[in-house]
């Protein structure tokens, strides 16, 4: 009897000492699978990044539009000249001296040549001028110069191909974009399913805790009245200490995955979940259905076809660089170089055209043209490539939904045995046929198969979420599809 007492009470500090520690954290508000997505589409950091894909590619098309835009362009330009020594023009001076006496005894030589009678001698007498004749040519201290050109393209054959690529570039990345946030969707609702999951886990542990603790209370009085061993009473002891573990488990998982989840969505404090609505007849329609659905709805595709065609455009432009381009130009001068100028108008400006082939640029042209026809094959290749990609992830994830339905069938008719066992056990104990250690066995395969089937009902769900993935279908919780 003191053997019994003493087991009693220190069942009783344990259990005190597990409920304190094991408290569950305080219920938070409930949040359904729609609010999670839509939260996602308004705090997730990675589904705004990828919106400014977009900005960045509609840059490209609007670089494309600019090149049959006529260009503007103005150069000011402002010289300052410092002090400058006048050069020593001396030499010049006695040169011009002698030169001009040789020319009178020429002119009194031959006063009937008529070169000699245009001739000017006042050209070679002193000006009398104090300045040196250099300073003529010294220009002013601040030269201003302003110039304002125009260039409209005419012809460039290279743009339209440019432009056509751009184009279908903004397109392919719009898809891009489109199916990583897909993506992210369904990886939202499949952390969704996890942690509901990992939630019914912890009710089923709290209900085996339980059954456990009823047990081990059952033995105990058992024992006093020499009907049950200490032995079949320690066994009922270490089943709720099993149970209290698994709820420890239990609950430091949800921690983890309600820290997941809060990343993906946005949310914050304690969120409880509520079981979404899933059409699980994904697995009756037959196989074709979900390839012929993946061949046009799969937004990685559409978009790996549209990179074909830019990289179509893309050597249809490196072509078009052997055809001549038309440019006409305008282009207005005002300054303030009087001493440089040829005239005394300070404006002037012309227009033109310029013609421009290029015959040969040393074979730059023809290795453009290898890598772009590379580029289109390697682009072709790809589209191939995902094409066999995107039948086997849906053949194979139509398989696990296969499968995942047969293992929650199984699942299900072992519980139905579960608790069959359980209630004939319960009843072969109270009438004295059999032990507490078979009863405890009994509820152990029972909360172990409703564990079971909870892991294979989110098998299942993962499995159609898959299936939905791998085809392309928006996310059927989704309500703005």
């Amino acid at each position: 009897m003191e053997v019994s007492v003493r087991i009693r009470g220190h069942t009783l500090f344990l259990a005190a000492a597990l409920l304190l520690l094991l408290a569950a954290p305080a219920a938070g508000r409930t949040v359904s699978i729609e609010e999670a997505l839509q939260s996602t589409k308004q705090n997730n950091i990675t589904w705004k990044s990828l919106a400014e894909s977009l900005v960045q590619i509609d840059s490209l098309r609007d670089t494309a539009i600019a090149l049959f835009l006529p260009k503007i362009s103005a150069d000011v330009s402002w010289v300052h000249l410092g002090e400058r020594h006048t050069p020593d023009m001396s030499g010049f001076a006695d040169m011009g001296e002698f030169l001009g006496q040789l020319a009178m005894v020429a002119a009194m030589e031959h006063p009937d040549n008529t070169i000699v009678q245009g001739w000017d001698p006042s050209l070679f007498e002193d000006s009398g001028d104090s300045g040196s004749s250099f300073d003529n040519f010294v220009p002013v201290q601040d030269m201003l110069t302003g110039t304002f050109s125009l260039l409209i393209p005419i012809i460039d054959p290279t743009s339209i191909p440019f432009i056509q690529g751009a184009y279908d570039q903004y397109d392919a990345v719009v898809q891009r974009v489109g199916y990583g946030r897909e993506q992210i969707l369904y990886g939202v609702a499949k952390a969704y399913y996890g942690m509901l999951t990992v939630q019914n886990l912890i009710t089923v542990s709290e209900r085996s805790i339980e059954a456990a603790n009823q047990h081990h209370k059952s033995a105990e009085v058992r024992a006093s009245l020499q009907t049950a061993t200490q032995l079949e009473v320690k066994r009922a002891e270490l089943e709720v200490t099993r149970s209290e573990s698994q709820r420890v488990e239990f609950l430091a998982g949800l921690e983890q995955a309600r820290a997941s989840f809060r990343y993906l969505t946005g949310l914050e404090g304690a969120i409880d979940l509520t079981r979404p609505a899933l059409d699980v007849s994904a697995g009756e329609k037959p196989l074709d259905h979900w390839l012929d659905a993946a061949r046009t709805q799969r937004k990685d595709l559409v978009a790996s076809k549209i990179e074909l065609l830019v990289a179509e455009h893309e050597l249809t432009r490196v072509w078009m660089k052997y055809l001549p381009t038309l440019n006409l130009f305008g282009q207005a001068t005002l300054d303030n170089n009087e001493k440089q100028r040829f005239d005394d108008d300070p404006f002037n400006w012309s227009v033109g055209a310029t013609l421009a082939l290029t015959i040969w640029d040393g074979g730059i042209r023809e290795a453009e043209l290898r890598a772009a026809e590379s580029k289109q094959r390697q682009a072709g290749m790809a589209v191939q490539d995902l094409q066999r990609k995107i039948q086997s992830e849906v053949e194979a994830a139509y398989q696990a939904l296969r499968d995942a339905e047969a293992v929650l069938k199984l699942a299900e008719r072992q519980l139905e045995v579960a608790h069959a066992t359980q209630q004939l056990a319960k009843a072969s104990e109270e009438a004295g046929v059999a032990t507490s250690l078979e009863v405890i066995d009994a509820n152990t395969m029972v909360f172990a198969s409703e564990a079971q089937v909870l892991g294979a009902r989110l098998g299942r769900a993962m499995a159609v979420l898959d299936l939905l993935s791998a085809c392309g279908s928006p996310v059927p919780f989704d309500e703005e599809k």
